[in-house]
């Protein structure tokens, strides 16, 4: 397995991919063409070594080799715009990445072969624009996905049936959705909407956790990280500082770090690197310990 910690950053206003070595800053590659749009992107490594990047354009998912910026093949979505992607680790051991997509479906992709995996999965009554995977065991696994209207559908991952109702999670769109993970797992997820409400679920029973985190604007990316084991979530938005609660107890944590996005990754000697995206198109890069 390729040990290259990566950076991608896909910025501007008509938007580039430019790649990094995240633990020497060296720059490893930059995309020959502009995207026509940007949506969604997720960064990925695969059980063979290989590091995708999947973007989802207004031209449909294109992917890239990460470590090399090689393009692969597009993803098929039937022409329907993609909103918002996640990847999971199904419990047969594919690496799979979701789509959340215009046409009231989540979308399911081999990322080794590009091939769909399954039936979309239909029970929205509108776009749905966020969708999140949940592993709770070996063999038991649950996607959750947000809708324009506010609704939020469970679905077991392996038959791809959904899981109760849909439950009227917001009053707006949801825009973010997070697995709380903790150093052993989790259950709990995150789900952000339009007016920047921030609400935490039980990913079995569908039940509400807790009360509902306000930040008084609108929250567009949600982050989790566990530095020491302690479950952080942290949320980016329009309001320009990076909000970061205790993901189990709700409590506020100043970490003081303003911009308005940000991506977190878990270091196996227990820290966690943050990088934020500021508006000026900088990306800053912080170490946190707890």
């Amino acid at each position: 397995m390729n040990e290259t910690a990566l950076l991608v950053s896909i910025a501007g206003a008509e938007p580039v991919i430019r790649g990094w070595d995240l633990s020497t800053g060296a720059s490893l590659w930059s995309s020959m063409e502009e995207l026509p749009d940007c949506n969604d992107a997720v960064l990925v490594g695969l059980p063979d070594g290989r590091c995708i990047l999947a973007v989802s354009t207004e031209d449909g998912v294109e992917r890239w080799d990460a470590l090399t910026g090689d393009p692969l093949d597009l993803l098929d979505s039937s022409d329907w715009t993609i909103w918002g992607m996640k990847s999971a680790l199904f419990p047969d051991n594919r690496t799979v990445l979701l789509g959340a997509g215009q046409n009231h479906a989540i979308y399911r992709w081999d990322l080794a072969t590009g091939e769909q995996v399954g039936a979309p999965l239909r029970g929205h009554n509108t776009s749905v624009l966020s969708v999140e995977f949940i592993r709770l065991s070996s063999a038991d696994s649950v996607i959750v996905s947000g809708d324009d209207a506010g609704y939020l559908i469970r679905w077991d991952a392996v038959t791809g049936a959904a899981i109760g109702l849909p439950v009227e999670g917001h009053s707006s769109a949801v825009r973010a959705i997070s697995h709380l993970a903790t150093a052993g797992g989790g259950r709990l997820f995150a789900s952000s909407d339009a007016h920047g409400e921030i609400s935490r679920w039980d990913a079995v029973t569908g039940e509400r956790v807790g009360e509902p985190l306000a930040t008084t604007s609108d929250v567009h990316l949600l982050a989790t990280a566990c530095p020491s084991g302690t479950p952080l979530l942290l949320a980016a938005g329009a309001s320009g500082t990076i909000r970061t609660w205790h993901a189990y107890t709700g409590e506020l944590i100043d970490l003081s770090l303003s911009g308005v996005s940000v991506a977190a990754l878990d270091q196996p000697d227990g820290t966690t690197l943050v990088a934020v995206g500021t508006a000026q198109g900088e990306i800053k890069v912080y170490s946190v310990s707890e």
